[in-house]
């Protein structure tokens, strides 16, 4: 582990004693604007193709973020034809990253699901699917969730934007829908939100399952509910989890990536392995263009403070704030007893939040005294290296927490499209028995009037 630090003598204390840089001033680093795939040449026309082709089974991703559901989706074979997210930023980066139509709106002003079809040039939907923010239980928390009995408090709840995800559903139909939300979804009300969902739909076959990323070759530990339904008559079909002879780690997911020292804002880098890389890293680079497999993009870091990178150095693999020395705790251990968290190297990660744009302190690095960079986290969350982010650092740090890591939405995807390529083979073989019938009554018809 690196301990360089500056000389604690040499930093200012509190009224109390306790070590306090100064702050440091603000480094920005660039705005990424990244170009629409669709803007290429040939590239509308090779969307028209697909949306209008009878194999395609065509995927309309709301909320959709960065894409984590999008990518996994569309590596399973599904089309990924359009995307809905209220942030344009996050619109930009799923246009760069898929051959897919961005809206950039608040579902709740899209008064007619099927005017939005319209308006995107889509003859159908087959698939639905999407990760509704749930501010009711962002805001009142795990604990409150579980036990809380204010009627106020359920109709808060119950008023979110999953109803706008189900709204959808039921107007356009799909074959089949997957929606992903906080674990706590489940468990409120001892599952009445998901009952709800079930009597509501009483023409889907519904059935919902935590599934925890790890499990599924993502080198986190990240626990989510998916809630998932279909028509055609079948039972809903989960993935199996990965009998995994052991996790994939922090260290097989970043250590191949370029050593630099904070802060850090170069946003292209050469990339150079010193060691053989691991088989998620390969995963990771398979992708990346032919005349960029030298670059690596988005490891950028974050400035430290002279008091943190003390502080950074003193946490051993796996220690949180509460185990720091009392001169080095600027903030009381009862509330924020994990602010700092070093990872372990040889472990998956914890789960990676939204909250890693204000500070990532709760993910500093196993082997250096610095938080992570924006592609670390990306590769925390199973994103490859040819996935590029829009927007300044804090907001592609939002997109990546909050994203739905890729891997787990293909563990998901890949079951669900060979149910409805199947479902959709036998239709088709149906429909020509079905014409073939009717030709030949036809034609019977004909020769007994002809005699």
């Amino acid at each position: 582990m690196s301990t360089t630090v500056p000389n604690a003598p040499e930093i200012p204390r509190d009224d109390q004693g306790r070590y306090r840089s100064a702050r440091l001033p603000s480094l920005r680093g660039e705005n990424i604007l990244l170009p629409l795939r669709l803007n290429q040449t040939g590239k509308s026309e090779a969307w028209q193709r697909q949306v209008h082709a009878a194999d395609t089974l065509i995927v309309l991703d709301l909320f959709c973020g960065a894409g984590g559901m999008s990518w996994g989706f569309e590596s399973a074979g599904f089309f990924v034809a359009a995307g809905v997210d209220h942030e344009p930023q996050a619109t930009m980066t799923h246009g760069y990253n898929f051959l897919s139509k961005g809206v950039a709106c608040d579902i709740r002003t899209l008064a007619d699901p099927r005017d939005l079809l319209a308006q995107l040039g889509l003859p159908r939907v087959d698939v639905i699917i999407g990760g509704p923010p749930c501010q009711g239980f962002a805001r009142i928390g795990k604990g409150k969730i579980r036990s809380i009995e204010l009627d106020g408090y359920y109709d808060e709840v119950l008023n979110t934007l999953y109803q706008e995800f189900m709204r959808f559903v039921e107007v356009l139909e799909p074959l089949a829908f997957v929606m992903e939300n906080v674990p706590e979804m489940a468990r409120y009300q001892n599952g009445e939100i998901i009952r709800r969902i079930k009597r509501h739909f009483s023409a889907y076959t519904i059935d919902s399952r935590i599934l925890n990323a790890v499990h599924f070759g993502v080198p986190q530990r990240r626990q989510r509910l998916f809630v998932q339904g279909n028509r055609i008559g079948q039972q809903v079909s989960w993935p199996k989890t990965q009998a995994l002879v052991q996790f994939v780690t922090v260290r097989e997911a970043i250590s191949d990536l370029p050593v630099r020292t904070p802060p850090s804002l170069v946003e292209e880098l050469p990339y150079e392995p010193q060691q053989p890389l691991t088989v998620y890293q390969q995963k990771m680079r398979k992708g990346v263009p032919r005349d960029q497999t030298d670059k690596i993009f988005d490891h950028i870091i974050r400035q430290v403070r002279d008091d943190d990178r003390i502080i950074f150095s003193l946490l051993k693999e796996g220690q949180k704030y509460r185990d720091l020395p009392p001169e080095y705790q600027r903030y009381r251990t009862d509330i924020f007893d994990d602010k700092y968290s070093r990872l372990i190297y040889d472990q998956p990660a914890w789960t990676v939040t939204a909250h890693i744009r204000k500070d990532a302190y709760r993910y500093i690095h196993p082997e250096y005294c610095r938080t992570l960079s924006v592609r670390e986290f990306a590769r925390l969350q199973s994103f490859p290296d040819h996935f590029r982010f829009a927007g300044p650092r804090t907001e592609r740090l939002r997109q990546i927490g909050n994203a739905v890591p890729p891997l787990l939405a293909r563990a998901i995807a890949v079951n669900l499209h060979r149910q409805l390529a199947t479902h959709r083979t036998r239709q088709r073989q149906s429909e020509e028995e079905q014409q073939w019938s009717n030709q030949g009554y036809e034609q019977s018809s004909r020769r007994i009037a002809a005699d």
